[in-house]
């Protein structure tokens, strides 16, 4: 077997050597360091180090017997460090694999030499004792003269040399940073230059070992990205100060293993800020820093998203609903706003935006909004909610889409992917149907969840009775109770809230028949979706129904033989043992009759049907 000779020398002088292969020739556990940590002699056949420690997460190698005695490993990730205020350098090993046990080898390769601490090769005839820092003379050998070899040069700086690094970021611009993914919990000192790519809200806790509040933010170089986390004290020195998207010098923090459940960076370290943490504007040139990257999709494409990608959009906001304040199962209290966002694919979706964000949300003159790391949710269709957005960003994306709003955009009908009530989890497909076709094939027989379809058709007959109900005006997790209660005199009793109150509000309940050109079916709908189809809110419908007979049945009289374009959900439903297909609106719409048109007309092609001479095809296509 052959070992890279040469490499430990190399390595201490700085310098890059991919994948080294090296024997293990002993290893000793370090005393009073605090937690379980290893010594390793190392040799590459050439010299040997006994400097080198193994990273606290290979400890099981040792457990499991992995490094014994004449170990043949390859060092996949390393990194040398030089001891803060002296010339030792060790040389510590992150990420290795074994080529050949040392059970199998069963002898040291070579003649190495034993280096000194400061990472130089002395060339000496010894052998080295397997246990660490073992170098013994043998009884009777004559001791033979020692040279020092050529002295690599070492820098002044602290210099960090991991495999396959990247340039220090800033070395041209007034400083030598540490690249963010050579950080690791053994260096002593580094500093690095960083851009903050987002910052969370600040985030309270009380529980029996105290209370406290945090946040934390993610910083970015050319080499990679890191979280960062600020507790109490700190959290109120830096949140104020520090922005997304500008660039901060950042040293003395604790670096430690990263909690994948809180954080989604490449990064196996996070960093905490400390009492003597140091965090300054970066007033040098900081064109080496790249900015926040995006991987833009178009809204359309979200439809073929799995449920919580994290995903890039960039879109007008059309339209912002009010701010919603209310207190989690938790009993924490939250802040929310639902916005419209609108691309250039003519699609558009529902973005939830929290806590601060919200609160300082001006959705007014449909700014641009670019939104980084939004989590898709299949509640209601396809929705987004929290990533860092940015406002009106001056890139070319944001100019673009800016343009086609104010060119076209504004005036065209969009097709939302977010339904109120509807789940992606159903068969939806986005189809077309006729009743004749959806009673055909059995849409939603048999599906636990329901399947969807939407449909243009007329309102052939309304069910006036049972069109309304009194309903609970409590709130339960910043959601309306809206429990039908019962009259108690002056009260009104809610039973799922065991609560009596002296107040109500009419909710409707619609039952009515649609109709097409191949069938009709009975349908419901609910509060919104009421209010829209009857063109009338349910407090005056209300009214009107306790006091003015006339205009409650003219209300249905107008809204009768209309035509819309619905979408809807069909759905098995048991009722006194008895199971039945129900068919619920979930959205309605007026109808386009351009799209109609032309959708028409691609089916008539489809089926391999041609339009009358008279009609103009360009017209609709």
């Amino acid at each position: 077997m052959s070992l890279t000779r040469g490499a430990l020398a190399k390595i201490c002088a700085g310098e890059e050597v991919p994948e080294p292969e090296m024997q293990v020739l002993g290893y000793k556990k370090i005393a009073g360091s605090g937690q379980e940590r290893y010594r390793i002699l190392l040799s590459d056949g050439e010299n040997s180090n006994s400097f080198s420690m193994l990273a606290t997460q290979l400890n099981p190698m040792i457990h499991n017997k992995q490094l014994e005695q004449f170990t043949i490993i390859k060092v996949d990730k390393y990194v040398c460090n030089q001891v803060q205020g002296q010339s030792k350098r060790v040389v510590i090993l992150l990420e290795v694999s074994v080529v050949k046990p040392g059970d199998q080898v069963k002898e040291k390769i070579g003649n190495p030499q034993a280096m000194g601490g400061d990472g130089t090769a002395k060339v000496q005839n010894q052998n080295s004792n397997p246990n660490v820092g073992g170098a013994v003379k043998r009884p009777n050998e004559q001791p033979q003269t020692n040279y020092e070899a050529k002295k690599p040069m070492v820098s002044d700086q602290p210099r960090t040399s991991v495999l396959n690094p990247r340039s220090s970021v800033g070395a041209g611009s007034g400083g030598v940073y540490t690249p963010i993914d050579s950080i690791t919990p053994y260096q002593n000192k580094w500093q690095i230059k960083a851009r903050v790519t987002s910052k969370s809200d600040i985030r309270t806790w009380n529980n029996a070992k105290g209370s406290g509040k945090l946040f934390s933010l993610d910083l970015m170089d050319e080499s990679g990205e890191i979280r960062a986390t600020a507790f109490k004290e700190q959290c109120d020195m830096y949140y104020d100060m520090i922005q997304v998207g500008k660039v901060y010098l950042i040293s003395n923090c604790q670096v430690k293993a990263a909690n994948k459940q809180f954080s989604k960076l490449r990064n196996d370290y996070e960093l905490t800020f400390k009492d003597n943490v140091i965090v300054q504007p970066c007033d040098e040139d900081t064109s080496d820093v790249p900015t926040i990257i995006y991987n833009f999709m178009s809204i359309a494409d979200l439809a073929s998203q799995q449920k919580d990608a994290i995903v890039d959009i960039i879109g007008i906001c059309k339209s912002t609903d009010e701010i919603k304040e209310f207190t989690s199962r938790a009993g924490k209290e939250m802040v929310k706003r639902d916005v419209i966002i609108v691309d250039k694919s003519a699609h558009e979706v529902s973005l939830t935006l929290w806590g601060t964000t919200a609160q300082n949300f001006d959705g007014g003159n449909f700014p641009v909004l670019a939104v980084k790391g939004a989590r898709v949710s299949d509640f209601n269709g396809i929705t987004l909610s929290g990533g860092d957005l940015l406002n009106n960003p001056d890139m070319p994306q944001g100019h673009e889409v800016k343009g086609w709003w104010d060119n076209e955009g504004c005036n065209m009908s969009t097709q939302s992917l977010t339904v109120q009530g509807m789940r992606s989890g159903g068969n939806d497909g986005g189809n077309m149907l006729t009743f004749g076709e959806v009673k055909a094939t059995n849409l939603g027989t048999g599906s636990e969840r329901g399947e969807y379809y939407s449909v243009v058709a007329c309102v052939t007959f309304f069910s006036k009775e049972k069109t309304l109900y009194k309903a609970c005006t409590n709130q339960q997790d910043g959601k309306d109770c809206n429990k039908k209660v019962t009259e108690n005199g002056d009260t009104y009793r809610c039973e799922k809230c065991a609560k009596d109150n002296t107040d109500f509000r009419w909710r409707m309940m619609l039952s009515f028949n649609l109709g097409d050109a191949t069938d009709n079916s009975w349908a419901s709908c609910f509060q919104e979706q009421g209010e829209k189809l009857l063109g009338v809110k349910s407090d005056e419908l209300g009214h009107f129904l306790e006091n003015d007979e006339e205009k409650y049945n003219a209300v249905f009289t107008e809204a009768t033989f209309k035509t819309w374009s619905f979408r809807m959900r069909a759905k098995e439903d048991s009722y006194n043992d008895e199971t039945r297909l129900k068919h619920t609106v979930v959205s309605l719409d007026e109808v386009n009759y351009e799209a109609q048109c032309k959708r028409l007309i691609q089916e008539i092609e489809k089926m391999g049907g041609t339009l009358p001479d008279r009609v103009n095809r360009s017209n609709y296509m």
